[in-house]
């Protein structure tokens, strides 16, 4: 734990789109002197050397060739090695989120309602998100909840199942982040059995 301010060392972030995980974390970099990793700028950095592009396509393949040569857990792994304490966002497979239980992290997953969060993506305008209509935007988060059975497939599903802690951010903003570090400062992580 991290004495000064009684928070996890670790903390893991996963959940559904635009529910505000890097939001969160940005939080806890300003305010409690977090070292922020998102695995999905480590796809980035990766999908850039091997293929000169970061296009959507682009990482997910990336994304699929690094857990099969590292395993499900591998972009939590090369996370973990960042100086500490830690959070690190877009957790999206049960190894990713095993990974950082198992170095004695927290893991948290946020939701908040999907039309709310459908305007968030609207405004951020990420990628081509802002293309997507409502449907369409339902549509690819039930597959990616659902994924599929293997480990190193994506499955938020089975990411939210191994949260520790799950938060709802359809209210106000200051009100979510100030509550959320109340309930990391009361949570203590349960030793996990080694693999």
């Amino acid at each position: 734990m991290n004495t000064s301010n009684n928070l996890p060392e670790i903390i893991g972030i996963g959940g559904t789109f635009a529910s505000g995980k890097d939001t969160l974390a940005e939080y806890l970099v300003r305010n409690y002197g977090y070292n922020h990793v998102s695995t999905g700028d480590i796809v980035r950095i990766a999908a850039r050397e091997r293929y000169g592009n970061i296009e959507r396509p682009t990482l997910q393949i990336t994304g699929g060739e690094l857990r099969e040569e590292g395993g499900s857990g591998v972009l939590a792994e090369k996370a973990l090695q960042r100086p500490r304490p830690l959070v690190i966002t877009g957790i999206r497979t049960s190894g990713e989120a095993e990974t950082i239980k198992a170095a004695g992290g927290v893991m948290l997953f946020i939701d908040a309602d999907p039309e709310k969060r459908y305007e968030r993506m609207q405004i951020r305008q990420r990628d081509n998100e802002v293309q997507q209509t409502l449907d369409e935007f339902l549509a690819k988060e039930k597959k990616e909840i659902e994924g599929t059975v293997a480990n190193a497939d994506q499955n938020i599903g089975v990411v939210r199942s191994l949260s520790d802690i799950m938060l709802d951010n359809s209210g106000e903003l200051n009100k979510f982040l100030n509550d959320t570090v109340k309930t990391l400062q009361q949570h203590q992580p349960r030793p996990t059995a080694s693999r």
